[in-house]
Protein backbone atom coordinates (compact mmCIF):
# COMPACT_ATOMS: atom_id res chain seq x y z
CA UNK A 1 0.00 0.00 0.00
CA UNK A 2 1.10 3.46 -0.82
CA UNK A 3 0.98 5.93 2.30
CA UNK A 4 1.25 9.89 1.51
CA UNK A 5 2.46 12.09 4.53
CA UNK A 6 2.86 16.17 4.92
CA UNK A 7 3.04 18.39 7.35
CA UNK A 8 3.21 22.49 7.47
CA UNK A 9 0.39 22.86 5.20
CA UNK A 10 -0.41 26.19 6.96
CA UNK A 11 -3.82 26.49 4.88
CA UNK A 12 -3.94 29.16 2.97
CA UNK A 13 -0.16 29.68 2.39
CA UNK A 14 0.66 26.75 1.04
CA UNK A 15 -2.76 25.03 -0.33
CA UNK A 16 -2.32 25.99 -3.43
CA UNK A 17 1.24 24.03 -3.94
CA UNK A 18 0.11 20.98 -1.80
CA UNK A 19 -2.95 20.43 -4.32
CA UNK A 20 -0.89 20.37 -6.72
CA UNK A 21 1.86 18.24 -5.24
CA UNK A 22 -1.07 15.64 -4.20
CA UNK A 23 -2.85 15.48 -7.65
CA UNK A 24 0.89 14.59 -8.72
CA UNK A 25 0.89 11.16 -6.67
CA UNK A 26 -1.86 9.29 -8.61
CA UNK A 27 -3.32 6.31 -6.75
CA UNK A 28 -2.50 6.59 -2.65
CA UNK A 29 -4.48 4.51 0.35
CA UNK A 30 -3.43 6.64 3.36
CA UNK A 31 -3.22 10.20 3.93
CA UNK A 32 -1.40 11.06 6.87
CA UNK A 33 -1.17 14.99 8.06
CA UNK A 34 1.58 15.91 10.93
CA UNK A 35 0.16 18.86 11.91
CA UNK A 36 -0.06 22.91 11.14
CA UNK A 37 -2.63 22.26 8.98
CA UNK A 38 -3.73 25.50 8.89
CA UNK A 39 -2.52 28.78 9.55
CA UNK A 40 -2.58 30.40 13.31
CA UNK A 41 -5.55 28.52 14.69
CA UNK A 42 -7.38 29.62 11.41
CA UNK A 43 -9.55 26.34 11.86
CA UNK A 44 -11.97 28.22 8.89
CA UNK A 45 -9.77 27.13 6.57
CA UNK A 46 -10.20 23.23 7.07
CA UNK A 47 -12.57 22.95 4.09
CA UNK A 48 -11.03 24.90 2.01
CA UNK A 49 -7.82 21.77 2.77
CA UNK A 50 -10.55 19.02 3.08
CA UNK A 51 -12.13 20.21 -0.77
CA UNK A 52 -8.51 20.21 -2.37
CA UNK A 53 -7.90 16.95 -0.57
CA UNK A 54 -11.55 15.23 -2.03
CA UNK A 55 -11.10 16.51 -5.37
CA UNK A 56 -7.69 13.88 -5.51
CA UNK A 57 -8.70 11.58 -2.90
CA UNK A 58 -11.16 9.92 -0.85
CA UNK A 59 -9.58 7.49 1.22
CA UNK A 60 -9.10 7.96 5.17
CA UNK A 61 -7.09 11.08 6.52
CA UNK A 62 -5.63 10.84 10.06
CA UNK A 63 -3.89 13.79 11.69
CA UNK A 64 -2.25 15.13 14.61
CA UNK A 65 -2.65 18.57 16.09
CA UNK A 66 0.35 20.99 15.52
CA UNK A 67 1.45 23.94 17.26
CA UNK A 68 -0.99 26.39 15.11
CA UNK A 69 -3.72 24.06 16.21
CA UNK A 70 -4.46 25.75 19.50
CA UNK A 71 -5.90 23.34 22.45
CA UNK A 72 -8.88 26.03 23.04
CA UNK A 73 -9.93 25.07 19.75
CA UNK A 74 -9.23 21.07 19.36
CA UNK A 75 -13.44 20.28 19.63
CA UNK A 76 -13.58 23.13 16.44
CA UNK A 77 -11.15 20.99 14.22
CA UNK A 78 -12.60 17.88 15.30
CA UNK A 79 -16.12 19.04 14.17
CA UNK A 80 -14.74 18.50 10.30
CA UNK A 81 -15.34 14.52 10.10
CA UNK A 82 -13.16 14.03 7.15
CA UNK A 83 -10.11 14.07 9.25
CA UNK A 84 -9.68 11.54 12.05
CA UNK A 85 -7.33 13.68 14.79
CA UNK A 86 -5.21 11.86 17.11
CA UNK A 87 -4.15 12.86 20.49
CA UNK A 88 -1.81 10.16 22.20
CA UNK A 89 -4.16 7.86 20.92
CA UNK A 90 -4.35 5.15 18.48
CA UNK A 91 -5.93 4.15 15.61
CA UNK A 92 -6.54 1.06 13.42
CA UNK A 93 -6.87 1.04 9.81
CA UNK A 94 -7.70 -1.81 8.02
CA UNK A 95 -5.72 -2.72 4.48
CA UNK A 96 -5.54 -5.60 1.91
CA UNK A 97 -2.20 -6.07 4.12
CA UNK A 98 -3.82 -6.67 6.87
CA UNK A 99 -4.20 -3.52 10.02
CA UNK A 100 -2.03 -0.65 10.16
CA UNK A 101 -1.34 0.91 13.21
CA UNK A 102 -1.34 4.75 13.82
CA UNK A 103 -0.30 6.46 16.69
CA UNK A 104 -0.79 9.91 16.55
CA UNK A 105 0.28 13.28 18.93
CA UNK A 106 1.64 16.96 18.92
CA UNK A 107 4.91 15.13 20.33
CA UNK A 108 6.58 16.51 22.87
CA UNK A 109 10.05 18.57 23.33
CA UNK A 110 13.21 18.64 25.55
CA UNK A 111 12.64 22.51 26.05
CA UNK A 112 9.24 23.94 26.28
CA UNK A 113 9.42 27.20 24.05
CA UNK A 114 9.47 30.75 26.15
CA UNK A 115 5.85 31.23 25.63
CA UNK A 116 5.46 27.57 26.98
CA UNK A 117 7.25 27.91 29.99
CA UNK A 118 5.79 31.44 30.60
CA UNK A 119 2.06 30.62 30.17
CA UNK A 120 1.66 27.16 30.84
CA UNK A 121 3.51 25.69 34.19
CA UNK A 122 2.18 22.30 33.94
CA UNK A 123 3.48 21.79 30.56
CA UNK A 124 7.03 20.20 31.57
CA UNK A 125 4.71 17.34 33.21
CA UNK A 126 2.49 17.16 29.95
CA UNK A 127 5.93 16.65 28.15
CA UNK A 128 6.89 13.85 30.13
CA UNK A 129 3.42 12.33 30.25
CA UNK A 130 3.48 12.57 26.28
CA UNK A 131 6.50 10.32 25.80
CA UNK A 132 5.09 7.65 28.18
CA UNK A 133 1.87 7.95 27.14
CA UNK A 134 3.78 7.04 23.24
CA UNK A 135 5.96 4.18 24.57
CA UNK A 136 2.60 2.44 26.07
CA UNK A 137 0.60 2.79 22.97
CA UNK A 138 3.64 1.06 20.92
CA UNK A 139 4.04 -1.70 23.56
CA UNK A 140 0.31 -2.64 23.12
CA UNK A 141 0.10 -2.22 19.18
CA UNK A 142 -0.18 -5.23 17.71
CA UNK A 143 -0.81 -4.64 14.58
CA UNK A 144 1.34 -6.38 11.73
CA UNK A 145 2.28 -2.50 10.64
CA UNK A 146 2.93 0.42 13.13
CA UNK A 147 3.14 3.99 12.07
CA UNK A 148 3.70 6.83 14.75
CA UNK A 149 2.29 10.64 13.52
CA UNK A 150 3.90 13.43 15.08
CA UNK A 151 4.17 17.01 14.68
CA UNK A 152 7.92 17.98 17.03
CA UNK A 153 10.37 16.21 15.76
CA UNK A 154 11.36 12.36 17.87
CA UNK A 155 15.33 12.96 16.85
CA UNK A 156 17.99 15.72 16.63
CA UNK A 157 18.94 14.20 13.10
CA UNK A 158 16.51 15.53 10.87
CA UNK A 159 16.56 19.31 12.27
CA UNK A 160 19.90 19.97 10.43
CA UNK A 161 19.18 22.88 8.61
CA UNK A 162 17.52 25.01 11.60
CA UNK A 163 19.26 26.70 14.34
CA UNK A 164 20.67 24.20 16.42
CA UNK A 165 20.32 26.50 19.65
CA UNK A 166 16.73 25.90 18.92
CA UNK A 167 17.17 21.76 18.54
CA UNK A 168 15.52 21.13 22.10
CA UNK A 169 12.04 23.51 21.55
CA UNK A 170 11.54 21.23 18.42
CA UNK A 171 12.06 17.76 19.39
CA UNK A 172 12.53 15.54 21.76
CA UNK A 173 15.37 12.96 21.87
CA UNK A 174 13.77 11.07 24.76
CA UNK A 175 11.86 9.48 21.46
CA UNK A 176 15.03 8.02 20.28
CA UNK A 177 15.44 5.48 23.26
CA UNK A 178 11.86 4.15 22.64
CA UNK A 179 12.25 4.00 18.96
CA UNK A 180 14.93 1.84 19.20
CA UNK A 181 13.54 -0.80 21.87
CA UNK A 182 9.73 -0.26 20.09
CA UNK A 183 10.63 0.10 16.58
CA UNK A 184 8.22 1.19 14.69
CA UNK A 185 7.90 1.15 10.90
CA UNK A 186 7.73 4.81 10.37
CA UNK A 187 8.17 7.85 12.63
CA UNK A 188 6.01 10.89 10.62
CA UNK A 189 7.48 14.30 11.71
CA UNK A 190 6.44 17.81 10.74
CA UNK A 191 7.37 21.34 12.32
CA UNK A 192 10.98 21.51 10.91
CA UNK A 193 10.57 23.85 7.78
CA UNK A 194 14.37 24.52 7.11
CA UNK A 195 15.41 20.85 7.67
CA UNK A 196 17.93 19.62 5.24
CA UNK A 197 18.49 15.76 6.57
CA UNK A 198 14.59 14.42 5.25
CA UNK A 199 15.31 11.06 6.57
CA UNK A 200 17.31 8.79 8.88
CA UNK A 201 16.94 5.38 10.16
CA UNK A 202 17.21 4.52 14.03
CA UNK A 203 17.54 -0.05 13.87
CA UNK A 204 14.66 -0.78 11.30
CA UNK A 205 12.21 2.72 11.75
CA UNK A 206 12.50 5.15 9.28
CA UNK A 207 11.78 8.29 10.92
CA UNK A 208 11.25 11.04 7.90
CA UNK A 209 10.73 14.81 8.42
CA UNK A 210 7.46 15.57 5.37
CA UNK A 211 6.80 19.53 6.34
CA UNK A 212 6.18 20.73 3.05
CA UNK A 213 8.02 23.97 3.42
CA UNK A 214 11.68 21.53 3.68
CA UNK A 215 10.32 19.19 1.21
CA UNK A 216 8.53 21.01 -1.41
CA UNK A 217 6.48 17.96 -2.19
CA UNK A 218 3.76 15.09 -0.79
CA UNK A 219 6.29 12.26 1.10
CA UNK A 220 5.45 9.14 -0.30
CA UNK A 221 6.33 5.49 1.61
CA UNK A 222 5.30 1.91 0.31
CA UNK A 223 4.22 -0.56 2.93
CA UNK A 224 5.53 -2.87 4.15
CA UNK A 225 8.55 -1.52 3.97
CA UNK A 226 12.19 -2.80 3.05
CA UNK A 227 14.99 -2.71 5.28
CA UNK A 228 17.16 0.45 3.51
CA UNK A 229 16.28 3.94 3.41
CA UNK A 230 13.24 4.58 1.16
CA UNK A 231 12.87 6.11 -2.10
CA UNK A 232 10.93 9.00 -1.47
CA UNK A 233 8.72 10.93 -4.52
Amino acid sequence: MLVAACADIHTPQYLEQFSVALRSIGRIDLLLLAGDLVLKNDFQQLPSLIEAIRRTYRGPIVACFGNEEYDQDKDKYREYRDIKWLEEEAELIQTGEGEIGIIGSRGSLDRPTFWQRKNLPEIWKVYKERVEKIDTLLATLRTKIKIVLTHYAPTYRTLEGEKESAWPEMACRKFEEIIARRQPDVWIHGHAHKGRVSQVEIGKTLVANVSFPARGHVVTIELPRKRGLEKFF
